[in-house]
């Protein structure tokens, strides 16, 4: 995979992330609080990014509560340089 590729993959996978976080913290400050960072990795054939978010929100039946979730969102390039991505959460 050439230089200017994986560059083309690093900036796009930056946005995305960066998007989902922006959109997930403005669709939220209507009924939470919410806070999020996030820590982006990559390497020869991969490019990893997290985003911790931590909710309060208030529910008229259950009264006040909280939940954090991680997003991971993986890219690898194989051997033949076909890629793939994944996305998974996790929240408690």
């Amino acid at each position: 995979m050439s230089r200017s590729m994986i560059r083309s993959l690093r900036s796009r996978f930056i946005f995305a992330v960066l998007g989902i976080g922006s959109a997930a913290g403005l669709a939220g400050c209507s009924t939470s609080a919410d806070i999020a960072y996030g820590s982006y990795q990559f390497g020869p054939g991969y490019q990893t990014g997290r985003l911790y978010e931590g909710r309060v929100y208030g529910d008229p039946q259950n009264g006040i509560g909280a939940e954090n979730c991680r997003t991971v969102t993986r890219q690898e390039t194989n051997a033949f340089g076909q890629l793939s991505s994944s996305e998974e959460t996790v929240c408690h």
